[in-house]
């Protein structure tokens, strides 16, 4: 399936900043890398109701871990890159990056928080 996408919108819930392109979000990655951080990549797309339904979750993960997490929004409908470079097929896709910038877990579909705490403390945090 060949699907063309226009540029990369990324929504970086914590700390609130917004990236617009490729760069951007490399650079939003090594900026958690350089503080320590774990990275959840949240991959969908606005419309897509699973998509919609990780909002809640996503914040709620933000607000909680606050200064450890950085939680990274990439409308996949937008940046078709970073969804090949994800190896993204379906969505919603979750994808965890350890400190060191390294895959370490990956979860399609929606996610319940009651779900992702237990990877969160597995990974440290």
């Amino acid at each position: 399936m060949s699907i063309k996408f226009a540029s990369l919108v990324v929504l970086l819930l914590l700390p609130a900043q917004s990236c617009s392109d490729a760069g951007d979000i490399d650079s939003a990655l090594h900026k958690a890398k350089a503080d320590g951080r774990i990275v959840l990549l949240e991959l969908g797309s606005a419309g897509c109701t699973p998509c919609e339904q990780m909002k809640p979750v996503v914040a709620r993960l933000s607000d909680a871990y606050k200064g450890k997490l950085d939680v990274i929004f990439v409308d996949v409908k937008k940046d078709h890159d970073t969804a090949a470079r994800f190896g993204v097929y379906m969505i919603p896709v979750q994808v965890f990056l350890d400190k060191d910038g390294r895959e370490f877990h990956r979860h399609l579909g929606f996610y319940d928080y009651d779900e992702i705490t237990p990877v969160l403390r597995k990974a440290g945090i």
